[in-house]
């Protein structure tokens, strides 16, 4: 998971709510929006990893951040950039002065679009709607006994209608490209 892209991403939708929000609709929106790059495009937006939980599908390293469970090191970088406010709320710390480089045009119309569509739901619709709507938690909640389960992005891409050679192709894809950008890092 790229760290300065998952700040980018949440102080993105953050900015569209006078920079507080809700963390469960913002990973409920933020899955949402991974979903759809998916069906359009198939690769995710947020680079992260997913898992079940109760109250549906969500990023799993971002939610990590959020209930200050992730490294030492990633998650001061984090609480750099963001506080959760009462129980419930994250705020940007960052405001304004968050860059959104990481992101691309494509990436951001995506965004809009899911927050377009949501922004006047609470977290509640969003996660019925997950419930209701989204064949992958259906999967996963029939086979479901702990709090969360990982999902892998094959469980997802199946869901929406690939077939098992298009997911071999589209992982091999993403692992070529993340061993090349690893190397350029590197």
């Amino acid at each position: 998971m790229n760290l300065e892209k998952i700040i980018q991403i949440v102080n993105y939708i953050l900015q569209k709510y006078n920079f507080t929000l809700n963390y469960t609709k913002l990973l409920k929106i933020l899955y949402i929006a991974d979903r759809e790059c998916l069906r359009r495009w198939d690769f995710a937006i947020s680079e992260d990893t997913y898992c079940a939980m109760k109250q549906g599908m969500v990023l799993s390293g971002l939610y990590s951040f959020i209930t200050q469970e992730a490294d030492e090191s990633s998650q001061a970088r984090w609480n750099s950039c963001f506080k959760k406010d009462g129980d419930n709320d994250l705020c940007s710390i960052v405001k304004e002065n968050c860059s959104y480089d990481e992101l691309s045009k494509a990436e951001i119309e995506i965004l809009d679009e899911v927050d377009k569509k949501y922004h006047s739901k609470d977290w509640k619709f969003l996660v019925d709607e997950i419930h209701h709507n989204f064949r992958e938690w259906k999967e996963v909640d029939e086979k479901k006994e702990k709090s969360s389960v990982k999902v892998k992005k094959e469980t997802i891409l199946l869901s929406l209608g690939r077939s098992e050679d298009e997911i071999k192709e589209i992982i091999s894809n993403e692992n070529a490209y993340r061993k090349c950008k690893d190397d350029l890092q590197g």
